[in-house]
């Protein structure tokens, strides 16, 4: 059975009839956030209403950043699927503004769902990596309201790491608008990083160094916090911060030539110690000619510390 509709309208502050029980004043420009007109975004006071009706749809938005206009009628009919409001009085202006909040998206909004995406996927899975949102289209609006995200597509376009993402963007779960992301995508490394500033000559301490995550080029020859660099020689002045490099520092002088130097001869069953003249001189590590102070015979010492190496051959 058809149901008749008791909704009464005042146009102009007249009352068309006097059977209505509730009399609702409606604003004449209104404006929404979310895809829904509730009661309570048109009533001029909602608290002269019951405070279950204020959540009340009474009609879709608009689409985000339009106004759309409505008649009272319009406003009556969504009321009407309402058992308990088909007498009632609405009063305003016969045609209502209902506009729909929408704002300008900002490219740091992508940031964690670029990441957690990423870090589901190969080759970032499982790596540290870091991302640099470069572009989004201009002025990208879309409606107030609880924003979510999905990456519906992922194009690498460089071996380098720029690629374009394509992104769902939803608000109150729908999906308003989907957006193309162009990024850069960097592989974090573990590098060493002067803790405070250090003068040419300095040798290095673990106080000076601490280890840190960066995004860094591999043809910048930075060297890895897995690498020992103490005892080090600072070969220019560093500043606190700088990532430390392989032409920043040199391996410590072990012996200048002439200096005297301890040779360890080791074997299976014998370690012999003997010393030499250095012929030229050594850092750490290098191999250098001696001169065995007894046989005056030269030798091939690898220099292992500060005055001290081992024989590498007769």
């Amino acid at each position: 059975m058809k149901r008749f509709l008791f909704i009464l309208i005042v146009l102009g502050g007249f009352t068309v009839s006097l059977r209505a029980e509730t009399m609702m004043f409606l604003k004449s420009s209104v404006e929404v956030n979310g895809k829904d007109v509730l009661l309570g975004d048109l009533v001029v006071d909602s608290k002269l209403i019951p405070k279950d009706w204020a959540a009340r749809r009474v009609m879709a938005a608009p689409p985000a950043g339009e106004a759309t206009y409505y008649s009272l009628t319009a406003v009556a009919q969504g009321l009407a699927r309402y058992e308990d409001m088909t007498r009632v009085t609405l009063s305003g202006e016969p045609v209502l503004t209902i506009a729909r909040r929408d704002r300008v998206m900002e490219k740091d909004e992508f940031y964690k769902p670029l990441c957690d995406y990423l870090s589901k996927n190969e080759p970032w899975k499982n790596n540290d990596f870091d991302v640099n949102i470069l572009n989004i289209p201009r002025n990208t609006r879309i409606p107030a309201g609880e924003t979510t995200f999905e990456i519906k597509q992922f194009d690498r376009k460089t071996s380098k790491g720029y690629s374009v993402a394509y992104v769902s963007v939803m608000v109150d779960g729908m999906e308003e608008v989907e957006v193309p992301v162009g990024i850069e995508i960097q592989f974090l490394s573990e590098v060493w990083v002067v803790a405070r500033n250090l003068e040419r000559g300095h040798i290095l301490t673990e106080s000076d160094l601490r280890s840190e995550m960066h995004a860094i080029d591999s043809n910048g020859n930075y060297l890895s916090s897995q690498e020992q660099v103490t005892g080090y020689e600072v070969s220019r002045a560093l500043t606190a911060g700088d990532l430390l490099r392989s032409n920043a520092v040199s391996k410590p002088l072990c012996v200048k030539r002439g200096d005297w130097v301890a040779i360890n001869a080791l074997s299976k069953n014998l370690h012999v110690t003997l010393r030499g003249k250095a012929m030229a001189n050594g850092r750490l590590g290098d191999r250098i000619m001696c001169v065995n102070e007894r046989s005056q015979r030269q030798v091939l010492v690898e220099l292992t510390g500060s005055g001290n190496g081992v024989l590498v051959r007769l």
